[in-house]
């Protein structure tokens, strides 16, 4: 049975502190919450994913504990539908639960290093994986066929824009590059502007902008149509980890390895919540369906572990609706996005 602490016991916390979980038995890496706001999962160290049902209140009670990954579990994501959760581990694999038949899992062994990323399409017929060992897979989960995508360089991680047309890479160095997800999966863009390691992007809800958070201590908003930096969120202390956009893309919610997770308001910028009561390094952050919770996964030196919840003082409205990616970025100097070159192609003007 989970042990809770509830708001109403510690009035005095600034940080809106609403539940610690407690059925981990190593530091818990990982946390996502469904689509349609019934479900909080969190994965940890000890290879275990802890599923809860969310209550209309945004409290959590433990419905079963997933049990199969033989490393730490880095990545999770829900289906659209809500009826599948994707979880990815360092033991090098990917796998897929079934919400109504969690004891069992499909496992995909398709990569030689840990696997950093993975997720469903929105058909929930593709899982799509980022591993260290350089490549994005995609692979159809009824026959296992596996398309590869050779990035060559360890892959942090990958996102999808909502329209399904590209794929966007955090790989290692201060670098994010755009994938045409078609065909040949070609290379069209590159983005550049951080400082140091790009950890972790995501894509606006409404598909027309990426953030992104490095290690460089920010968090920056790009116009996917442009490749052009719009924004940088600041007042970071070390390397930002995590981050997420909420359900309306109104907010971000960053986390940072000094044991903060940071509430901003995307449009001004401005950082308006710390959340940081329990914990040492932030390894991934979640924000509930209305906005009104998010979830850490933090380290912290505890004989039982958990994701935190914490009350976010903001609501988000209903999602937005989807922009359809534009075919190219156009090209920008830099900082921006450079378009890639195709080979044997000549400058305007020469013969």
């Amino acid at each position: 049975m989970f042990s809770l602490i509830l708001s109403s016991f510690c009035a005095a916390n600034a940080q809106g502190l609403k539940m610690k979980l407690t059925e981990h038995t190593g530091n818990v890496e990982s946390v996502a919450y469904s689509f349609d706001g019934k479900y909080l999962a969190s994965g940890a160290w000890d290879g275990n994913i802890q599923l809860y049902t969310i209550d209309s209140f945004g409290n959590a009670t433990l419905k079963t504990t997933l049990t199969g990954h033989l490393g730490a579990v880095t990545s999770l994501s829900f289906s659209k539908n809500g009826k599948y959760l994707v979880s990815a581990s360092k033991d090098y694999s990917a796998r897929l639960w079934n919400i109504d038949t969690p004891s069992k899992s499909k496992v995909f062994n398709i990569h030689a290093q840990p696997v950093t990323s993975a997720f469903i399409d929105a058909a929930n017929k593709f899982i799509t994986t980022s591993s260290l060992d350089g490549t994005v897979k995609v692979t159809n989960r009824f026959d296992g066929n596996t398309r590869n995508i050779e990035i060559g360089k360890p892959v942090n991680d990958v996102q999808l824009t909502p329209d399904g047309k590209y794929y966007l890479v955090a790989m290692k160095g201060n670098v994010i590059k755009q994938y045409d997800a078609g065909g040949r999966a070609e290379e069209v863009a590159t983005f550049t502007g951080h400082a140091d390691e790009v950890n972790a992007v995501e894509i606006s809800p409404d598909g027309v902008f990426m953030a992104s958070a490095s290690s460089d201590k920010t968090i920056m908003i790009w116009d996917l149509s442009t490749g052009v930096s719009t924004k940088k969120l600041q007042g970071f202390e070390w390397k930002v980890t995590s981050l997420k956009y909420s359900a309306d893309g109104k907010y971000i919610i960053g986390g940072c390895n000094n044991g903060t997770a940071k509430l901003f308001d995307v449009e001004s910028g401005k950082s308006l919540s710390d959340f940081n009561a329990l914990g040492k390094n932030v390894r991934d952050v979640a924000f509930s369906r209305s906005g009104k919770e998010v979830a850490v996964a933090t380290h912290m030196d505890a004989e039982k572990l958990g994701a935190v919840i914490y009350e976010s003082g903001v609501v988000s409205g209903n999602p937005p609706a989807v922009v359809v990616s534009k075919a190219k970025p156009k090209p920008k100097t830099k900082p921006g996005a450079r378009p890639v070159s195709k080979p044997g192609a000549k400058k305007p003007g020469t013969k």
